[in-house]
């Protein structure tokens, strides 16, 4: 934070986790030497655990992220080299690779049901639905995450995503109360503790949110979304909500929530630091730059 922007900053990044990873890169490149902290997390967390992949469950967003990519590029002739600045590697699999079975219509040798998914996420775009294609997406996502888990038979892993599930339900049902004129789909994902019938007012919805770390946790997220009709902060705290999550449970050293817990701090600290340079560099004060880091994190 006391580092000047430009050289300065680059220099100060060289004395901390980032340094291996920046003298990698091209001409010192911090963003992707961030990416590939988190890629090599993926990689140790798959080595070291006895059943490495049902932490997919954690980097399979990115496929689909990819996937999502693909179709909006394919759908308006683009080629692999036309997107691939916007692809992730964070995935499962190598975008290249999988960019190579979306052309040969061999998406479902990788996951169940991707093929078609794909297909007609393609013909959406196609046909000018664009706002339809994120549905269908995290549909996908979802469908994908619950099959991986019941296939692992991890007890953490299963509250890990059923609680990830109803965040993200309470969240969508009250961006469906602010915009009742906007149909966002899916309206509900199956897979979590939450019933629909738990989530009908925004009242329902604010105590439910309380089950999940108490009314305390949302105390800041929960006015600024009625103020602003924004959710980032309510994105933040439910993100810190799972890492909260995570903590907890593994105080049971055999539990798989330590090697989740060591995933979220990875891909936290990534973040704090993105916040921290690109404020740094684009000429924000300090006291704003903190406002993003808590706006992105906060630290009870």
């Amino acid at each position: 934070m006391v580092a000047d922007p430009g050289k300065d900053l680059q220099s100060a990044l060289k004395e901390t986790y980032l340094a291996p990873y920046l003298l990698q890169e091209q001409n010192e490149d911090m963003s992707t030497a961030i990416e590939q902290t988190l890629i090599e997390a993926k990689r140790l967390i798959h080595r070291i655990s006895p059943n490495g992949n049902m932490f997919r469950v954690l980097w399979i967003q990115y496929d689909v992220h990819n996937l999502r990519v693909f179709a909006k590029a394919t759908a308006n002739g683009l080629s692999f080299d036309d997107c691939k600045s916007f692809v992730s590697e964070r995935g499962v699999y190598d975008p290249e690779y999988l960019h190579s079975c979306v052309e040969k219509n061999t998406l479902d040798f990788l996951q169940t049901d991707w093929q078609a998914a794909y297909n007609k996420a393609v013909q959406t775009v196609a046909t000018g639905k664009i706002n339809e294609v994120d549905g269908i997406f995290d549909e996908l996502y979802f469908a994908t995450s619950r099959r991986i888990v019941k296939e692992s038979g991890d007890t953490f892993m299963k509250v890990y995503l059923s609680t990830f599930i109803d965040l993200h339900n309470l969240k969508g049902k009250l961006r469906l109360l602010k915009n009742e004129s906007f149909d966002f789909k899916p309206a509900f994902i199956e897979g979590g503790a939450l019933d629909q019938s738990q989530m009908e007012t925004e009242e329902d919805i604010y105590s439910a949110f309380a089950q999940y770390g108490g009314a305390d946790f949302w105390k800041e997220a929960l006015p600024y979304y009625q103020s602003t009709g924004n959710t980032t902060s309510i994105d933040a705290r439910s993100g810190e909500y799972m890492l909260v999550l995570a903590r907890e449970a593994s105080y049971d050293m055999f539990s798989s929530s330590s090697l989740v817990m060591y995933y979220l701090k990875c891909r936290q600290a990534a973040a704090n630091v993105r916040i921290i340079v690109v404020g740094k560099n684009s000429g924000a004060k300090e006291s704003a730059i903190r406002v993003n880091l808590r706006m992105a994190y906060v630290n009870d």
